[in-house]
Parts: C-alpha cells; sequence; structure tokens
C-alpha cells in the first residue's frame, strides 16, 4: 500500500492482492455439496482477458461437437470478483472456463515452486498453453502437442450402470480436478523432457501417465475440508476407503467401470513390474509406490500426536476424535503430501534427457532430496527406496539400495568449470532469474470430432500436421556457449565423438532447503541422434543425452548420462539399442492395427503410437 501526499485528506493506491481466490470442484460434481467439494483455491493474481487468458494459460470454449464458441468468463469483471469467482455448477460453461485455468493454475504454480523457477509450458510459437474445456464429445481428454493444448471431452453416462450418476446424464471432463491436473503435468512433463513421448522402453508411457497421477493425488491434499473429513470419517487411516486416494471418481462410474478410475492403493508385488505392460496399469506401479512411501511419511509425522491422544496406548477411542487432533493430523498431512510432491517434481532437474525408467526416477528421488535436505528429518528417503524395492524396481548400475550408491556420481574429476564466457552468461542468468528453455451434436465417431477440432485450428486435418521430429538448438547465446563446452569434454560427458550436440534445454533453479539453506544451480541437457536405425525402431531414432548440474559457480556438480549406442554396433552389445528394438516387437504385437498399416505408416508405426488421445482412449474403454 502506497500513501499518496497532498493538502486534501490522505490518499492510499492499494497494491494489487498477490493472490486470486477461484471456486472450483474439489473433486467433481458427483460428489455435489459433500464437505469441501466445493473448495476455494489461491492463485496467482496476474492480469486476464476473458477466456481467460493470462501469461502461461489460454481458455478456448469451442465446441467441437456443436461447432460453436461460448462467451468466455472475465474473470477480472468487479461482479465476479466480488464473490471470489463463479460459483460451481454443471449448467454455466463459464464456470467450466474458471475452473480448467484454476486448477491448471494451481497445478503449474506446485512447479514452479519445486523446481525454483517460472514454468512456461507453450512452445516456440507462443509462451501460453491452450486448454479447451469443450473440444469434443467423447469420453476422453488429453494434451496435444502439435496442437500445443488440452483437449477436454463431454459424453453420457452409461445408461445401464452410471454409479451414483443420472443416467444419460452429461459427463464434462473438465469438472474433474483430477483429469485437469492430470492432463495439466502430461504437458508440462512434455515441456520438461520433450523426448520422454518417444516410447523407448516400456516405463516411457507408464512413467508419463503414472507420474500425472501423482500430481493429481498429492493435489487433494491440498484442500484441507476434504482432508479433515476423511482424517475423521477413516479415523487418522487414510488408506481405509478414503477419497483421497482415488482419481476421477464421476469419470470411471459414468463409464459403467463401477468405481473411481484409478487408485492409489494396491498390493506389493514383484512380479507385476516384470508383467505388466499397458502403460496405465504400469504406471499404477509406481503410484502406489510414491504413495506408499508417503503413507510411511505420514505416519512418522503424526505417530507422536497418537500418543498423546491415546496416553501411549496408540489406540484411538471409539466415536468422532476430538477436533484439535483432527486438525492436527491433517495438517501432518497436508505438510507430508506436500513434501512428497515437491520431492517427485524436484526430480526433474536429475534426470537424463532420453529414455526414462522407474530406476533413473529412483536415483533422481534420492538425489534431488538429499541435495536440499540431507537430514531427511521424516525419512522421505528412505520411505521411498524401500516402496519401489518392495515393487523390485531398481536402478541399473548400482552396487545396493544404500542412499550412498543411490545418488547420481559426482562429475568426473578433471571436468573443467564452464568456461568464463558462460560464467558470464550465467551470472546474468543468476541475476535475472530469467528462465529459458525449449520449446450437444453429437458425432458418430468421437475421432471425427477431435479431428475436425484440430482442423478448425491448424487449417489442416490431424495427420497433415507438420512432424515434430526436427531437432534444432534454440537460438540464444547461451545455448552456443554451452554447446560449444560440452563439444570439447564429451569423453567427460559420455557423448559419443563425431555426432552432433544439440543443446535441447537449460535454466537456473533458485531453491531453499528447509533449514534456510539457497541452492543455486544451472541444468542444462545434451542430446545426440542417430537416425540410421528409424526403419528398425518403427521410424523411431536412436537417441543419447546428459544432463548436466552445476552450481553458480560454473563447477559442474553432477554429470547424468544416457550414452548413445556406438554407430554401427550390434544389439548384444549395446543393452538399451536392444531394450528399444524389444519394445518396438512388444509393440507390434499389443497393437491391433499392426497388420493393417499401410507401408508408410508401418515405418512410422511408433511415431504414430505417440498420441495421448489414443492412449487415453483406450483406457477410458
Amino acid at each position: 500500500m502506497q500513501r499518496l501526499e497532498g493538502s486534501s485528506p490522505q490518499l492510499f493506491v492499494f497494491d494489487r492482492p498477490a493472490k486470486r481466490p477461484l471456486k472450483i470442484y474439489a473433486s467433481d460434481p458427483m460428489a455435489g455439496r459433500t464437505v469441501g467439494n466445493r473448495a476455494r483455491v489461491e492463485v496467482d493474481n496476474e492480469p486476464l482477458r476473458p477466456g481467460p487468458q493470462g501469461r502461461r494459460i489460454e481458455v478456448i470454449d469451442y465446441d467441437g461437437a456443436a461447432r460453436r464458441f461460448y462467451p468466455p468468463v472475465d474473470l477480472d469483471d468487479p461482479n465476479v470478483l466480488m464473490q471470489g469467482g463463479l460459483d460451481p455448477t454443471e449448467s454455466d460453461p463459464r464456470f467450466h472456463q474458471q475452473m480448467v485455468y484454476a486448477v491448471a493454475m494451481r497445478t503449474l504454480e506446485n512447479f514452479d515452486r519445486a523446481l525454483g523457477r517460472t514454468l512456461y509450458v507453450g512452445q516456440k510459437d507462443s509462451k501460453r498453453l491452450r486448454l479447451f474445456p469443450h473440444a469434443f464429445y467423447g469420453a476422453n481428454a488429453y494434451y496435444d502437442r502439435k496442437l500445443n493444448g488440452i483437449l477436454f471431452g463431454y459424453f453420457r453416462a452409461d445408461e445401464t450402470d452410471p454409479g451414483p450418476n443420472l443416467p444419460g446424464q452429461t459427463v464434462f471432463t473438465c469438472l474433474s480436478h483430477d483429469i485437469i491436473a492430470h492432463e495439466m503435468t502430461h504437458a508440462i512433463v512434455d515441456r520438461l523432457r520433450r523426448f520422454f513421448m518417444e516410447p523407448t522402453n516400456v516405463d516411457v508411457f507408464a512413467f508419463h501417465e503414472g507420474f500425472a497421477d501423482i500430481v493429481a493425488l498429492f493435489q487433494h491434499f491440498s484442500f484441507p475440508d476434504v482432508v479433515r473429513d476423511q482424517i475423521q470419517k477413516t479415523r487418522t487411516d487414510i488408506r481405509d476407503k478414503s477419497a483421497l486416494v482415488d482419481l476421477a471418481r464421476q469419470f470411471g462410474y459414468a463409464t459403467g467401470s463401477g468405481s473411481a478410475l484409478r487408485s492409489a492403493l494396491d498390493k506389493p508385488e514383484r512380479k507385476l513390474y516384470e508383467t505388466v505392460v499397458e502403460p496405465h496399469a504400469r504406471g499404477s506401479i509406481l503410484v502406489a509406490a510414491v504413495f506408499d512411501a508417503f503413507h510411511s511419511v505420514y505416519q512418522r509425522r503424526i505417530r507422536d500426536l497418537i500418543r498423546i491422544a491415546t496416553g501411549g496406548s496408540g489406540q484411538l477411542p471409539k466415536g468422532d476424535l476430538h477436533p484439535d487432533l483432527v486438525n492436527r493430523v491433517a495438517t501432518e498431512a497436508s505438510r507430508a503430501a506436500q513434501g512428497l510432491l515437491s520431492m517427485s517434481i524436484r526430480a526433474f532437474d536429475y534426470l537424463p534427457p532420453v529414455d526414462i525408467t522407474f530406476g533413473d526416477f529412483v536415483r533422481a528421488l534420492v538425489t534431488a532430496d538429499l541435495e536440499l535436505s540431507p537430514e531427511d528429518e521424516y525419512g522421505q528417503r528412505a520411505a521411498m527406496i524401500e516402496a519401489f524395492r518392495l515393487r523390485n524396481i531398481f536402478p541399473d548400475g548400482v552396487g545396493s539400495l544404500a542412499e550412498e550408491s543411490l545418488v547420481w556420481d559426482s562429475a568426473p574429476r578433471g571436468l573443467p568449470k564452464l568456461n568464463m564466457e558462460t560464467q558470464d552468461m550465467l551470472q546474468e542468468l543468476f541475476v535475472g532469474a530469467a528462465t529459458f528453455s525449449f520449446e450437444d451434436v453429437p458425432f458418430e465417431n468421437a475421432e471425427e470430432a477431435q479431428d475436425r477440432f484440430q482442423q478448425h485450428f491448424t487449417g489442416r486435418p490431424n495427420n497433415e500436421l507438420p512432424s515434430d521430429d526436427a531437432t534444432g538448438e534454440v537460438d540464444a547465446q547461451m545455448a552456443t556457449a554451452l554447446g560449444a563446452w560440452a563439444d570439447s569434454n564429451r569423453a567427460a560427458l559420455r557423448l559419443q565423438p563425431g555426432i552432433p550436440i544439440q543443446t535441447r534445454g537449460f535454466h537456473t533453479a533458485f531453491r531453499v532447503a528447509p533449514n534456510g539453506k539457497l541452492l543455486i544451480e544451472l541444468v542444462a541437457q545434451f542430446v545426440q541422434t542417430d537416425r540410421s536405425r528409424k526403419e528398425d525402431l518403427g521410424g523411431l531414432p536412436v537417441r543419447g543425452g546428459t544432463t548436466i548440474v552445476a552450481s553458480a559457480d560454473g563447477r559442474i556438480r553432477y554429470v547424468i548420462a544416457k550414452p548413445l549406442p556406438a554407430p554401427g554396433a550390434k544389439p548384444d552389445q549395446e543393452p538399451r539399442l536392444a531394450r528399444q528394438l524389444a519394445y518396438v516387437d512388444l509393440a507390434d504385437s499389443l497393437d491391433a492395427r499392426t497388420n493393417y498399416y499401410g507401408a508408410e505408416d508401418f515405418k512410422n508405426r511408433m511415431n504414430l503410437r505417440m498420441r495421448f488421445g489414443k492412449l487415453h482412449q483406450g483406457a477410458a474403454r
């Protein structure tokens, strides 16, 4: 607040509030007016155009089935501001627009907080990600890279088995918190690691799906009324028939499955990781492992509260729990969830740029958390390691499951610091805290609606959209300087000689540890590509790459590499190449379309399998 001086009475100019309150469904409309389902979230209070359209998110409400635009909501309208946003309702498209914007921004801000920078999710032509609340008629929602947007469908609930829904009612995927957060995470992951969309092994799509569910799941714990209600109902055992562990309940019931779409619970079985292939089912193993770790941390955090409340017996009395106990336990549950969510997101800065596996994620989790919180007060790292061990998920190339063995190796001795030119630009990045990185008229066929929708906004059918296979370098001095430094240190960075190096992304990160320590780093990704084997690999190239993590003085701390197989090497000499070839064979055997591809499509079949719309349609059925 500022005071304006003058002879008249003092005038005050109030600063714009930092946060904007908006109302949402904490779960989805099926939960109705149950405790906490009509929630209020606070997002960054940026100036908004009708849509809403802000700096990073743009909502475009075009109905691809009805072929019409709905009037955009103006969240800066004083009448809307006075009530903290529109009230939740299924009948007003303007609330649908508000809902997708609010949850998308909430998700994006969770990544900002954990990664220590402001993240833009758009592509080269626009920093804004597009959200289409009523994109098409169909039981689906998905992120589309080529459209630079997230498309939400709507559909009729099952007439014979709709669960708590009204038979035949219209179900909007854009009114599900979990679906919005899930799809938003797909877009963010694609921005952070572009090549995690290339299915080079059985874990790649599963990681995308599992990680998106992890984000949606842990955001449940940011709604205090919901958490308190579930703590009371389950008597602190949140795994016992708790709404907190279910994902996309309305969607799951509306499609006739008789349950939520997915759950965070499982019974750890070592054989599942070795036998389950379908991406959503395999991703559920990842979700269950991370949730197990969270539950261990949660129990550790409330152990003293339970001892005090029970006089040391650990047995809670019959009847309702004391409200003060419920409040304190709910607070600890929310803190534990936020801690595990931030830990999972921070791991991205410690992942290789290509060919992700669950084992890589384990190592990145441990390294990222050790860097920021070496004391590990609540045993987060130990809980994570044990949860993955119970499911037979082990990283490659480690001698044991001890923390010191799982942490990525330090940079090789003798690897020079970033050169002076790069260091000068690095200091400018740190000072400016800048960010640099890449990149009701239903159709008989839902896929036809989706294709018409894309044609409306691109001018061309989906199958004529330009390929994203090009791999140009960022046109920036820093990228050039980093590339030159990497070229002169190929051996130490485990990059192949004679093959071009592409600087695929770089950014600064500013993070504050629980003990107040400020951690400042530069993270850069280098990628090499071999296209000579594309015909054998269904149209995908072979890629290798390295992520470096440098301190503010230019000293390299970690080199996290997935080396490119040597040109001409045989599969029995290169495990990664053998694994990619084996996955192509597996994908062919599981794809009912394999024998019906034309000659050109067959050569490019692995690229055709990269569409999230296709992947999610299979899951919805």
